[in-house]
């Protein structure tokens, strides 16, 4: 759960920095920062993909949590929640740029695999990924706060908020957590972030939150077929 906090602080801190600042920073400097990330995310997914011992449990897992992700749509899904909430906040006529900034960084830093991804992982013990979002997350709040000031402050609440969510929804299903499932959970987490690094670098356009059904599957082999 530390994890979870130091996510929405530094998020904040981000927004606020900027704020003070208002210099922003330079494209060149922020690619530079989003690479190295980027990478390093990349290492992360293949460490924890490389742990499994049932590689054919893992690719069922892709396939049948893929299905069911994609005839749910829950990329689709979470992001026209995402653009759902911008509407709504939006108020023809008015000087809106102060709800503008905290909704759509909120939006940027929630909508997506990562964000469920990383309390997940927390929650089996491994608070790695929830790190690198903090990173990413401050980076980004830091530029929106030298765009839209003050507003996008309370961005760090969003996320802890929400992030807290999935850690608890994890945590219930704690006791269906054996070492063979663990395992093989993680290494199923690892193919993801290693998908989620991919779209970092631009090289795909992984729909990585239709992947996320491929979690339950690992549980479900290890408790109802062996």
């Amino acid at each position: 759960m530390i994890a979870i906090i130091i996510n929405g602080v530094t998020a904040s801190l981000g927004a606020l920095l900027g704020f003070f600042l208002k210099r922003g920073i330079s494209e060149k400097y922020t690619k530079a920062i989003f690479g190295v990330i980027s990478l390093c995310v990349a290492i992360m997914g293949i460490q924890s993909a490389v742990q499994s011992q049932n590689l054919l449990l893992v690719l069922a897992s892709f396939i049948v949590g893929t299905l069911l992700g994609t005839i749910i749509g829950i990329e689709d899904r979470m992001q026209q929640f995402g653009e759902f909430l911008k509407r709504r906040m939006q108020r023809p006529g008015e000087d809106n740029t102060f709800v503008k900034g905290f909704v759509t960084l909120s939006v940027m830093q929630v909508v997506g695999a990562l964000a469920i991804l990383g309390p997940i992982q927390a929650a089996l013990g491994s608070n790695d990924l929830l790190y690198f979002k903090s990173v990413l997350d401050f980076t980004s709040a830091f530029i929106f706060g030298t765009i839209y000031g003050l507003g996008v402050v309370p961005v760090g609440l969003v996320n802890l908020v929400y992030e807290a969510f999935f850690f608890l929804l994890a945590s219930f299903f704690m006791p269906l957590m054996t070492p063979d499932v663990i395992r093989e959970l993680n290494a199923v987490g690892g193919v993801m972030i290693l998908g989620i690094a991919l779209n970092m670098f631009r090289v795909t356009e992984l729909k990585v939150a239709d992947f996320l059904p491929a979690l339950f599957i690992p549980i479900l082999y290890y408790h109802l077929f062996v």
